[in-house]
């Protein structure tokens, strides 16, 4: 009998539920987060004859799922991950509205039985190359809005002290350099950075929020991880209308397409098609969506091909 897993991760607990074919769950169980919780995790799964081809389920929550997923594949169990949005959905569905870790590793393990989520496979090298990319994103924003707030300072209040947001940048510059070098090891920077548009920085957060490229199983499934797929409105037998994009991705993904979008139709093989959709009438902004979705998809496309920019291939469509 094929069972599957729920686990609900906290910061300080673990809960599992276990769920059979015929819908009947067993008891939740919790679990201190811990590298002994983790132990007594896997002698409960001992105990209710979990094979490794049933899946385990765990919401995407940052630093609080990783050891868990992480510990459990390395003892040769199906481990998967699910975007935070499904269980959110799925929560709202219940009349009684009952929010609990319990009530939430059953619906996990509903999931689970659904096929829902990724299979986990990142490593711990994966895992603190993306860290660092996000965290210098996260700096980013920090020193542009302090840069604002500076500006109004000196310019309404006459205001002017030493600048903070002078130094973050300097630490951005520095992070930046410190990622390019360590992402320039193999050759997937390579292969992004001869896209029009893409330099190495960007290139390597495409491949932090991208790898491993194994999770998607579509190329719409990594468009709408980027959050470029655009919204759809359809009800009582019309025709649907195409909305703005859904921004329900990776934001340092999206921006990194959108700068690349932005550095590309000035001259190359881009102005070609940014000019053609001038023409059709579209606003820039919407002409930069489309870029960066061609950006996205040619960048998935080298590397699984494992090769470089033809500009050639492009004008020709193949």
């Amino acid at each position: 009998m094929t069972q599957s897993v729920g686990i609900d991760v906290g910061k300080e607990e673990l809960v599992a539920c276990i769920r059979d074919t015929d819908g009947k769950s067993a008891m939740p169980a919790p679990f201190p987060n811990t590298s002994i919780g983790l132990k007594k995790l896997v002698v409960h799964f001992k105990e209710h004859n979990i094979g490794t081809d049933d899946p385990i389920l765990l919401e995407s929550t940052g630093p609080y799922h990783w050891q868990a997923a992480r510990t459990l594949a390395d003892r040769g169990y199906f481990v998967k991950v699910a975007n935070p949005l499904h269980t959110k959905q799925i929560a709202r569905l219940s009349i009684r509205k009952r929010k609990t870790d319990n009530v939430d590793a059953s619906h996990l393990a509903f999931l689970a039985s659904q096929q829902y989520g990724y299979r986990f496979i990142e490593t711990e090298e994966m895992a603190r190359k993306k860290a660092l990319v996000r965290h210098f994103w996260k700096l980013r924003m920090t020193a542009t809005n302090l840069m604002i707030h500076e500006r109004y300072l000196k310019e309404y209040r006459h205001i002017s002290r030493a600048s903070i947001s002078a130094l973050l940048v300097k630490r951005c510059e520095k992070l930046k350099k410190e990622i390019v070098q360590e992402w320039s090891r193999g050759n997937d920077v390579k292969y992004l950075d001869s896209i029009p548009g893409i330099t190495p920085f960007l290139a390597a957060t495409i491949l932090a929020e991208l790898m491993p490229l194994e999770r998607f199983q579509r190329i719409d499934q990594i468009i709408a991880f980027a959050g470029l797929d655009p919204s759809v409105k359809q009800t009582g037998g019309k025709h649907g209308t195409h909305g703005p994009i859904s921004k329900r991705g990776s934001p340092p993904l999206r921006e990194a397409l959108f700068l690349a979008a932005f550095g590309s139709f000035s001259k190359g093989p881009m102005r070609g098609i940014y000019k053609r959709y001038k023409d059709r009438g579209l606003h820039h902004n919407a002409i930069l969506c489309v870029l960066a979705r061609k950006i996205l998809r040619i960048a998935v496309a080298l590397l699984k091909k494992r090769r470089v920019f033809d500009p050639v291939r492009l004008l020709t469509g193949t």
